[in-house]
């Protein structure tokens, strides 16, 4: 009886630190936002498409992935089209800072700005890529610019029916392990209001009021 009962007491145990693993692998809601905000008219006499309208965001560990989600009021255009738009994503990992550039179309081409660092998969198409980066700021005469060199590239899923986008990413690639903290972005262009947001292709890297289209706030953390 006293071994029947051990084993209850073992089974038990194993299945609330079973129920605890399962737990914290829920996804955590990382940012949320008001519908209807999207300046769309850009406030600079350039029209800008709807589809741009941030809602929220969760961030989930799928297996040895961290998993991102971000949810639109109404998707944005996909196809294969030219590279019109980007959701920047700036994050922190530990101590270490980096940033998502997300694009339903991508095509690759050597980054003469920041001297062809990085991956980047000239003379290539792709149909929805997230793009992990780490940047820095570089002070010219006229503005700052946001320099980035490419680390890794994962496909991101643009799905107009669920109005979300998602994409993986291999807790290896940002050197994250058991414990490590995720949460927002603090350099680059987080600096200026775009922890999260929609600009259009050519303002990725040097951002004013008048080139983002969304943007949301990262106000949740993420425990690997």
């Amino acid at each position: 009886m006293k071994k029947a009962l051990s084993l209850m007491l073992v089974a038990g145990l194993m299945t609330g630190l079973v129920s605890s693993a399962h737990a914290a692998k829920k996804p955590v809601v990382m940012f949320e936002d008001a519908t209807g905000d999207a300046d769309n008219a850009q406030g600079a006499g350039q029209s800008i498409p709807g589809g741009f309208d941030l809602v929220g965001g969760t961030l989930a560990l799928k297996g040895k992935n961290l998993e991102f989600v971000v949810s639109q009021a109404d998707m944005p255009p996909t196809g294969s089209g030219p590279e019109g738009f980007r959701l920047l994503y700036h994050f922190g990992a530990g101590d270490e800072q980096y940033r998502f550039t997300v694009k339903s179309v991508d095509i690759g081409k050597p980054d003469v700005v920041a001297g062809g660092t990085g991956q980047e998969r000239v003379g290539q198409v792709y149909q929805g890529v997230a793009r992990l980066e780490q940047c820095g700021e570089e002070a010219t005469a006229a503005l700052t610019l946001v320099q980035c060199s490419t680390s890794v590239y994962v496909e991101a899923v643009f799905d107009p029916a669920a109005a979300t986008i998602t994409w993986q990413l291999p807790l290896s690639e940002i050197g994250a392990k058991k414990g490590t903290l995720i949460t927002g972005g603090t350099d680059g262009a987080a600096a200026t209001s775009c922890q999260v947001c929609w600009v259009p292709h050519y303002a990725e890297r040097s951002l004013t009021p008048t080139t983002v289209i969304d943007f949301a706030a990262i106000t949740g953390t993420f425990k690997v």
